[in-house]
C-alpha cells in the first residue's frame, strides 16, 4: 500500500492514494532514512538528500528495552504534491465537497512502498534515520515480507549505549572470530534487559575473549577465560590502555562476589559500574582493531 502526506494538516492517509486513501489515526511516526552498504555511506546520502527525494521510514513498532525498531520503507513519487480522493476525517470534511463516493479532494505528497528485497539483494544494509542535522545509525538485521506483499523492515542501533560500535568480524582472527561475536553479541543483548552484575559478567567474557583473540599465539600458557593475565599481557605489548580497562572490569567482576564485598568492604555493583564495563570492552575492541570505526 502507498501512503500520501498532507504537509498542510499533518495527516497521513494510506490505501489507493490517487482513488479511496484513508486517513491513519492516530498518525505514524516518520521519518527520513537514507540505505547504504555502510554507516559513512549511509549518512552522506542522508545529508546530501533533501525532502523531495530521501526516503520515508514509517515506524510500526519500537521496543525500548531490547532497541529493536520495526517499520516499512517508502520511496517518494513525484517532486510535487498531487490531487488525491480520500475519506473524510469528520462531518466537518464530509461536508466540504465530498463526491458521489464519499471522498474528498486533498493535495497530497505520495510515498510508494520500496522494494528493499530486490533492489539490494542478501547485502548487509545500514541506515541513516532522521535529517541532515540530527540523525541516528541503524543496522539492518531482516526483512519480512507480510501477507500483503509489503515488507517490514528491523533494525537494531549501530552504537549501544554510545560505547559499543559494530564489530568488524574480516579483522577478528578466524579461528576466535565466533567466538568474540558471541561473546560480544551477549553483551549488546542483554545491555537494556539485564542487571548491572550480569553486564558487567558478560563484559568479562567479551574482553576475556577478544584479549586471547589477539594474543593467543603468545599466551598459550594461560587460561584464555582469566582476564587479569591476559590484560597483564597486553600491557607487556605496550597495549596500556587495553591492559587497564581490562583490570578494570576484572576487578568490578570481583565485586560481584559477596565473600569480596564483605571482605574488602565494597560496594555491590549498580548500573554506572555497568556502563562502565561496557566503555572499557568498548574501548578494547577499538583498539584491538575489531570494530568498524576506531
Amino acid at each position: 500500500m502507498d501512503i500520501g502526506v498532507d504537509q498542510d494538516k499533518y495527516v497521513v492517509y494510506e490505501g489507493r492514494i490517487d482513488w479511496g486513501g484513508r486517513p491513519l489515526l492516530p498518525g505514524p511516526y516518520l521519518f527520513g532514512i537514507q540505505l547504504a552498504g555502510t554507516p559513512d555511506e549511509a549518512t552522506d546520502l542522508l545529508k546530501q538528500s533533501t525532502d523531495y527525494n530521501r526516503l520515508l521510514f514509517r515506524e510500526d513498532g519500537f521496543d525500548p528495552v531490547s532497541m529493536v525498531r520495526r517499520g516499512r520503507i517508502y520511496e517518494p513519487g513525484q517532486s510535487y504534491s498531487t490531487a488525491c480522493h480520500v475519506y473524510p476525517i469528520n462531518e466537518a470534511e464530509r461536508s466540504e465537497g465530498a463526491t458521489g463516493s464519499g471522498l474528498i479532494v486533498r493535495r497530497l505528497r505520495c510515498y510508494h512502498r520500496y522494494p528493499l528485497s530486490s533492489r539490494v539483494g542478501g547485502k548487509q544494509l545500514f541506515a541513516a534515520v532522521g535529517s541532515n542535522g540530527s540523525y541516528s545509525m541503524w543496522r539492518i538485521v531482516s526483512v519480512d515480507r507480510t501477507y500483503f506483499g509489503e515488507e517490514l523492515v528491523t533494525m537494531r542501533p549501530l552504537y549501544f549505549l554510545g560505547a559499543i560500535p559494530d564489530l568488524s568480524p574480516d579483522s577478528i582472527p578466524e579461528q576466535w572470530r565466533a567466538k568474540v561475536q558471541e561473546t560480544v553479541g551477549k553483551v549488546v543483548d542483554s545491555m537494556h534487559r539485564a542487571n548491572a552484575d550480569s553486564i558487567v559478567e558478560l563484559c568479562r567474557h567479551a574482553a576475556s575473549a577478544a584479549l586471547f583473540a589477539h594474543f593467543h599465539e603468545g599466551v598459550v600458557e594461560l587460561n584464555k577465560t582469566d582476564l587479569r593475565p591476559l590484560a597483564n599481557r597486553a600491557e607487556e605489548e605496550g597495549f596500556r590502555l587495553v591492559g587497564s580497562c581490562g583490570k578494570t572490569i576484572a576487578d568490578l567482576h570481583s565485586r560481584i562476589k559477596p565473600n569480596m564485598q564483605m571482605q574488602y568492604g565494597l560496594n555491590s555493583i549498580g548500573d554506572r559500574d555497568a556502563e562502565l564495563a561496557v566503555h572499557c570492552l568498548s574501548l578494547i575492541l577499538r583498539h584491538l582493531g575489531y570494530t568498524r570505526s576506531a
